[in-house]
Order: structure tokens, then sequence, then C-alpha cells
């Protein structure tokens, strides 16, 4: 923490008139000197004398729980120092997070800082922030800017503690017949996954036909049925996500771009945008640069695509009792019922690129416009896998429970924590 001790306006406008009398005074006498400079003289002194006796403070944050973009959240923020004083704290926001504590409140300009009035030492001061993209977006660094009785100086401490908040991609309900047949996905796994014999049993009401043994059957006067191992994992569904751009992504400040729908406005109004400047007559570099930006728009929201497409399916999947192995340009991922927050975190930062393992069960593709979703032996377009097209309940019921049950396992393991310091 290095810290930094300056006048503020108050204290320019101070100096300013300390400054003025100064010269009245060589001018007119030493009594104009006395009048003013010397309390100016005294204040100022005071002032920085107040700032510099602050002690450097401790900042901790408590992020809200992982959830969706659009989502909004608090961020609780603790300031403790040995000795208590007013402050005002600084918490650096990346692009991408938005927060009605910044004016305008844009998440698009870059990093900002949210400044809020609080005492070190003291209560916790919070606000709140809405992540508008898929992602992983860390905030921090902070400043605690310290100020004398009179405001004539400050102090910042500068504090290099940095949290990220995780944005995960949009959960959306499949329809209940797009979930039965990915259900027969894992049982006709099952039923192919005979690689040898394993022994006779009598006949069960409910056994396939096609396993009874017949030469047995007529020999004990009984039906028998086979019965097989099978190497593969019957309950185990693998699935493969990729992009058709190479470098989409959300990169590790969590920038990527919402939807296919803003890929297309973006990259549009990018490309807007170089064309503008090429009537104004700005460089072939200025040029190439806004172009490389469009490209890397639609490459980012193609990411943001199949983040969503993948942790709708698997997500049904488990759902529906079903493991899933993900596989991503980024990795590998497993998934079962209870268990997962690791998926999610994967498809939060997870980068476009080309499907990485074509021999799955489950195939997803996402470009600029469509994603399409291979299972069953034919390609689906993911849209018209959607429950209830066109009505955001689904989406949004999926998404509150993901978030209610991660947030209620959250605040149990902050209480937990808690008792144990106490």
């Amino acid at each position: 923490m290095t810290p930094n001790i300056r006048p503020t306006r108050r204290g320019y406008a101070v100096l300013a008139v300390g400054a003025a009398a100064f010269v009245a005074g060589a001018v007119f006498g030493p009594r104009a000197l006395d009048a003013v400079v010397l309390p100016v003289g005294v204040a100022l002194l005071a002032a920085v004398v107040q700032v510099w006796r602050t002690p450097a403070p401790t900042v901790e944050r408590r992020l809200p729980p992982a959830d969706e973009p659009g989502a909004s959240g608090v961020v609780e923020v603790t300031l403790d120092a040995p000795e208590p004083y007013p402050a005002t704290l600084r918490d650096r926001l990346p692009a991408g997070v938005q927060s009605d504590s910044i004016p305008g409140g844009d998440a698009t300009t870059g990093d900002r800082d949210v400044a809020i009035e609080a005492t070190v030492g003291g209560e916790t001061v919070s606000y709140e922030i809405t992540p508008r993209h898929r992602g992983k977006h860390e905030i921090g660094p902070a400043s605690v800017v310290a100020v004398d009785v009179l405001g004539l100086v400050e102090r910042t401490h500068a504090v290099d503690t940095r949290d990220a908040v995780i944005a995960f991609p949009r959960v959306r309900a499949l329809s209940s017949a797009v979930r039965a047949d990915l259900r027969t996905t894992s049982q006709s796994r099952s039923a192919a996954g005979r690689d040898e014999f394993d022994n006779l049993r009598e006949y069960v009401r409910g056994d396939a036909l096609r396993d009874v043994h017949w030469k047995s059957s007529a020999k004990r006067d009984n039906l028998m049925v086979q019965e097989f191992t099978a190497d593969a994992d019957p309950e185990r569904v693998t699935v493969a996500a990729g992009t058709t751009s190479a470098d989409g992504g959300a990169d590790a400040g969590g920038t990527a771009l919402e939807g296919t729908k803003t890929s297309e406005g973006a990259a549009e109004a990018i490309e807007g945008e170089a064309k503008t400047n090429e009537r104004r007559g700005e460089t072939s570099q200025r040029r190439a640069e806004t172009s490389e930006r469009a490209a890397d728009a639609t490459n980012r929201t193609s990411a943001d695509a199949m983040a969503e497409a993948a942790a709708s399916v698997c997500l049904s999947l488990v759902r529906d009792g079903v493991n899933v192995t993900l596989a991503t340009p980024t990795g590998t991922v497993d998934a079962a019922p209870g268990r997962t927050r690791d998926l999610l975190d994967h498809l939060a930062v997870a980068t476009g690129g080309a499907v990485p393992n074509r021999s799955v069960d489950v195939e997803i593709v996402a470009g600029a416009e469509s994603t399409s979703i291979r299972f069953d032996g034919r390609r689906h377009d993911f849209e018209t896998l959607v429950d209830g097209v066109g009505d955001g309940a689904a989406t949004e019921s999926a998404a509150a429970t993901t978030a209610s049950q991660w947030g209620n396992r959250e605040k149990a393991g902050e209480r937990a924590a808690r008792e144990a310091q106490r």
C-alpha cells in the first residue's frame, strides 16, 4: 500500500489565498502577512499531520452468489484499521459490471470506480452490482481516501485487494419432448453397450424379448434371458461444444458480449465505425483495428451462445439423473446430480474454438447467427429445442432455481465460517 498526500480542491483554493496574501504582505507590509498567511500555514500543517497519522486500512469484500448475467447482487465491504476515521472508499469495477453507484452506470466503457462515504473501523458499507456479461469479473483494487476535518488535504491508501464475481451462462429450459430424447441417449448407450455375455437368468416381466435365449429356454421349459457386461457407463452422456470462430470467449475480466443477437449488432456497429473512419480520412491502421474488433465481437458472442447451449443441455441431463462429461476448447469437466458447480464455473470462462471431440453423444456448434445441436443422429437448431420460445418464463425459472440453490449453499457456508471465527 502506497500513501499519497495532496491538497483537495478546497486546499488548493486556500493555498491560492495564502499565496495572494503573501504577495500582498510583501507589497503592503508584514501585517497582511501575519493576518492571512500564518493561519493558512497552520491550518495546512495541521491537516497534513492529521491525514498522515491515519493508519493503513484493510479491505474485505463479501460478494454476491454467482448468478446469470443481468442478475443484481450486493457487494458488502468492511474497512478495518487500528483507529477509526472517516474516509471515502473507491472500489474498482471492471468493464461488463454495472452499478447504480456510478453516475451513468454504463458497463461498457472500461474500468470505473464506485465511490462510497464510509468510516474505517466502523459499519460495513455496500453497493449493488449487475454483471452484464458471462465471465469472471475481477473487482479491485480499492483505494481509501482520508480527508482532514477542514477538508484541505487528503491521503489515499491504495489497497491491492481483488475478488472475482462469476456470471454463469444463461440456462434455458428445454421442452419435455427434447428432454425425453436426450434421456434416450443414455438409454441407447446402455442397449448398445452389450460387449460380452455375462450369464443367464429367468425372464422377468419387462425384459426385452430380444434378450431371450431360446435354446436354453426350450431345454428348461422356462424363458431364460441373457445378461451382458458393458464397458461404457450407460448413465453417462458425453457432450462436446465449440464454435465456428476460433478465438472467441470470455476473458479473465469477463468482457464477453451478450447473446447472438448482440453479436450481430456489435459487429455491425464496429464495422460502421470503420466506414466512418474511412470517410474522415483516418489512417489504415485505425481501420484495421476496428475491423479486428468487429471480428472479435462476433467470436466472443459465438462462445457465449456455445456456453448457453451447453449449460442448458448438460443441466437438463443432470436434473434427469444422468452423469455428464463436457468437453470444450477450454478443457473437460464432469457433472452429476448435486454436483454442477464445476460445470457452471467452467462454462463461465470457456472460450470459443473447434469442437474438441466429435465422437460424442451430443455435439454443440455455435455460430454468429445460430447454434446447432446434434444427437440421435440428427442436427437441431437450439432455439427450436427451448421450452416456450418467445416466452422468458421457462428460462427465468431455470435460472432462478440454479441461482437459488447456489445462493443458499454459499450463504450457509458463510454462516458456518462466521460461527467458526467466533
